[in-house]
């Protein structure tokens, strides 16, 4: 854990830049992170996709937990995304991790403290032709699969494992997009059709639809609330994309009860309930310092 004295301010965004996050719902940083560093973190990804598990927990072949663990990654033709991969990997765990991305979050959410929520490591396939679907990510928010977190600043950080521009499926974002909650049911990652998604959307502001793809040099990384619209189109590059996408949740976060609309059977069950400590009241405790820990507090004094 890491706290202001700590860092060097210069490359925390700026009062400009925390307005423009706030405006617009993402924020791109400068290259705050080193090429050995990523370097590792590839390296991670290819031990992960064959199977070997730099460390284990008892929940690490629960495939409720993700269906992909212990399976090998053979078939690159295809687009995998890996639920907890810095849990499983020393390299990938050191970049989800890194005390100036955590304090940047803080920096733009107005938090106080910033625990980590999950990462997911994303391979993006290339397209084998011009219509191919391959690897789109539909436009979703985020927040729409976490129902059960009490927090709206929740935040996103995306860290791509090399240079990352239109030709191989960079994050897309829609500008302004996360004040825009109307569209509860945008739990659509999985969706290839993003012309039928966008058709959907209900812009709550009367703001125009605007794309804003987030072009990045490795050593970037992108930021965006849990409330704006993303997704990715094809990869066309003929190169795989990877990225690892590492979400945030501030201090204040706290596990929310839904299962009140249904009495017969729990309305959602998130992946981490299956695997995180109980609070005194029985459910989830979303501050459980061995799978949310804390990776910022703010300087007291």
């Amino acid at each position: 854990m890491t706290s202001d004295d700590e860092l060097d301010v210069r490359v925390l965004p700026t009062a400009e830049d925390i307005a423009h996050y706030r405006e617009n719902g993402y924020y791109v940083s400068g290259k705050i992170l080193g090429d050995d560093l990523i370097a590792r973190a590839l390296e991670g990804s290819e031990r992960l996709y064959r199977g070997e598990y730099d460390e284990r927990f008892p929940w690490s072949g629960n495939r409720k937990v993700d269906p992909n663990f212990g399976v090998p990654f053979t078939d690159r033709t295809r687009s995998r995304a890996d639920g907890y991969a810095s849990f499983h990997s020393l390299a990938l765990r050191a970049l989800a991790r890194q005390p100036v991305i955590a304090a940047i979050a803080a920096a733009l959410t107005g938090a106080t403290e910033i625990r980590y929520w999950k990462d997911q490591l994303i391979y993006k396939a290339p397209a084998r032709g011009p219509r191919e679907t391959e690897g789109v990510t539909g436009f979703h928010q985020d927040k729409r699969y976490w129902p059960t977190c009490r927090s709206d600043r929740m935040i996103t950080a995306w860290i791509p494992l090399h240079d990352c521009s239109t030709r191989n499926g960079c994050l897309v974002v829609i500008k302004g997009s996360h004040r825009w909650r109307n569209n509860h049911a945008l739990v659509t990652f999985d969706e290839k059709n993003q012309d039928f998604i966008k058709s959907k959307l209900i812009d709550s502001e009367g703001d125009e639809l605007v794309e804003v793809p987030l072009q990045l040099e490795r050593g970037q990384v992108s930021f965006h609330d849990c409330y704006t619209i993303h997704g990715s189109y094809p990869n066309v590059s003929g190169s795989p994309r990877r990225a690892l996408s590492v979400h945030l949740q501030d201090g204040e976060n706290r596990y929310r009860d839904l299962n009140f609309l249904n009495k017969a059977k729990p309305v959602y069950q998130h992946s981490h309930d299956l695997i995180c400590r109980r609070a005194e009241n029985g459910f989830p405790d979303y501050s459980d310092p061995e799978i949310f820990p804390t990776l910022y507090r703010r300087a007291t004094g």
